[in-house]
């Protein structure tokens, strides 16, 4: 294994030293957490033939060489565009961004968050159904909810203004025509996104996305108010809980607060 890694890294590297298109300026990163509907944007996003990707590819974004990995994946699991002058990655875990190097802000991102209640019971749901030990309890998937809510904060803070573009799942799935234009807008993406998409197979297996419920649509359902689950009431401690509620209303906030502050 280690091996196997050593030899990624240095091909990585190397990619990345001999592909002059392979710069963070053109990446564009989904950064958020597992169960907020980042599978749905980001199977929007790599439908385009501008951009080159398929979903999370959990490579660790710690200086240029991870970008030449990162190409490296995607042509190893049928994402990868040569001509797309836009590369994409999804990132759910902090230890894929915790050591991003200064040129990581240098692309664009869309941040995604879901409410804490939501997301930790259908994270739970999920590994139970995929008969996984991960996250088999509400109170494990809540503490990775809140640190990870925690990186994203940091993360926000790090990208220019113009450069990042935050929204919620249920602002997404909502009202998507919304949400994607807002993405569009505050991306400066042309032509803007579309509500349509192909679910690619690499985003389905191997942890590239959601395996149970992407390849059956085409495009984003609009969800209304069906987007809250009435037994989203994880069985967590008080503190806990009020700690991922204070801390999804704080970067909601700041995606509100910030973007108005852009306009002026």
């Amino acid at each position: 294994h280690a091996l196997r890694e050593t030899g990624k890294r240095t091909a990585g590297w190397l990619l990345s030293r001999s592909a002059p298109g392979l710069d963070y300026r053109n990446c564009l990163f989904v950064l958020a957490h597992m169960r907020c509907g980042s599978t749905a944007l980001s199977n929007i996003l790599c439908s385009r033939p501008d951009v080159s990707g398929y979903g999370e590819s959990h490579v660790r974004h710690d200086g240029q060489g991870a970008l030449g990995r990162l190409a490296m994946n995607q042509i190893r699991r049928g994402g990868w565009k040569p001509q797309a002058p836009i590369l994409f990655d999804k990132i759910l875990h902090s230890r894929h961004d915790w050591a991003a190097p200064h040129a990581f802000f240098d692309a664009r991102a869309v941040f995604m968050v879901r409410r804490p209640g939501d997301a930790i019971c259908s994270i739970v749901r999920l590994f139970s159904t995929l008969g996984r030990d991960e996250y088999a309890s509400e109170q494990e998937a809540a503490i990775y909810y809140v640190e990870r809510l925690k990186a994203l904060a940091a993360l926000w803070d790090r990208f220019p203004p113009h450069r990042r573009v935050g929204i919620t799942h249920e602002a997404l799935m909502g009202a998507p025509d919304t949400a994607l234009g807002k993405i569009s807008a505050g991306l400066n993406l042309a032509p803007a996104l579309e509500n349509r998409y192909v679910s690619l197979a690499a985003s389905r297996r191997g942890g590239g996305g959601d395996p149970i419920a992407s390849g059956r649509y085409n495009c984003i359902q609009v969800l209304l108010d069906k987007s809250r689950r009435p037994d989203a009431n994880p069985d967590i401690p008080s503190v806990l809980m009020a700690d991922a509620c204070a801390r999804y209303e704080r970067l909601v906030d700041r995606f509100e607060v910030d973007d108005v502050h852009d306009l002026v």
